[in-house]
């Protein structure tokens, strides 16, 4: 994807709209797929308590588990990983969240959260980066402790900094707010650390926002939504080795982002690499031995899912 920017007048700087796929599909589905309905509605702090544990979906090359549920008035979206690469990914890259009505994969509508360093109103430091813009040295276990040492440390510092989102194809709320403000579309993000040391996303998105009625009814049980989570990889220094497989790496098209105003909050984080529950080590994205490699990786994980109903 290429960012794309419009000039708006007064507060609204640029807002972006990416009409392109990251999935071929030609026809909605007529299935009728199950769904999970929430009784209750979730609190989105940045944390789990309200979602099952483990979280019942997980992609291993992404290193991310996933879950998706609604009741009657709103979609509620959360993502996690416990692998300190994949974390530095998104605080410093973003994750754009994909909701496509249809059932399909159209890249239409979207948060991004948080908002690249380089497309937010302030420019990232650096402090933010490792001394002397590389991997500190060393030999051995050594030198691999002190790069895991240095990747929580640029976490730490750069959670601070994940306090914009923005939001494109929705309806009448399409410019980029800082996590405090309250836009018009009744949309609510937040991200942090739970007591697992997973960093955690959650949304929740009023069905007004995007889909085709303010309340579903028993008429819409079943009918598929898709959700895509992307993950764009960092650009791999000079002369830093792939740690196994064939050479890939970051860059490549990128989600659209908006300009606005900012904003701030601040988050906990933690230093774990064990993904919650039983999906096994989640550092290296089933590939590659080297902790770094899911920071270079750019990914994309679409998942259709149906819309649930209760009386």
């Amino acid at each position: 994807m290429i960012y794309i920017k419009k000039i708006f007048p007064a507060s609204i700087a640029i807002v972006t709209l990416s009409l392109l796929s990251c999935g071929s599909s030609k026809h909605g589905s007529s299935k009728r797929l199950p769904g999970a309905f929430q009784v209750s509605p979730i609190t989105i702090d940045g944390y789990n308590n309200d979602w099952p544990s483990p979280y019942p979906e997980y992609d291993d090359k992404a290193v991310l588990g996933y879950a998706v549920t609604n009741d009657k008035q709103n979609l509620y979206i959360t993502v996690e990983t416990g692998d300190p690469a994949t974390q530095l990914k998104i605080i410093k890259n973003g994750l754009t969240v994909w909701i496509d009505k249809t059932g399909n994969k159209v890249e239409q509508t979207a948060i991004n959260f948080p908002i690249p360093d380089e497309y937010k109103k302030t420019k990232v430091g650096e402090e933010d980066r490792p001394k002397g813009g590389q991997w500190h040295q060393g030999t051995g276990g050594n030198r691999e402790d002190q790069k895991r040492m240095d990747l929580e440390d640029r976490v730490h510092r750069g959670i601070d900094k994940a306090n914009e989102f923005s939001l494109q194809g929705f309806k009448g709320c399409n410019q980029q707010f800082s996590l405090l403000e309250k836009d018009s579309c009744g949309i609510v993000i937040r991200m942090a650390i739970d007591s697992t040391n997973e960093l955690v996303w959650e949304a929740v998105v009023p069905l007004k926002a995007f889909y085709t009625k303010a309340e579903m009814t028993r008429a819409d049980k079943g009918k598929a939504i898709s959700v895509c989570f992307e993950t764009v990889g960092s650009k791999r220094p000079a002369g830093e080795q792939q740690g196994g497989g064939s050479r890939g790496g970051g860059g490549g098209m990128r989600p659209s982002v908006g300009f606005g105003m900012g904003g701030g909050m601040g988050m906990g984080i933690g230093t774990g690499g064990m993904y919650r529950g039983n999906h096994g080590r989640g550092n290296q994205g089933g590939e590659n031995n080297s902790m770094m490699e899911s920071l270079y990786k750019s990914t994309k994980t679409w998942k259709k899912f149906g819309l649930a109903w209760k009386d």
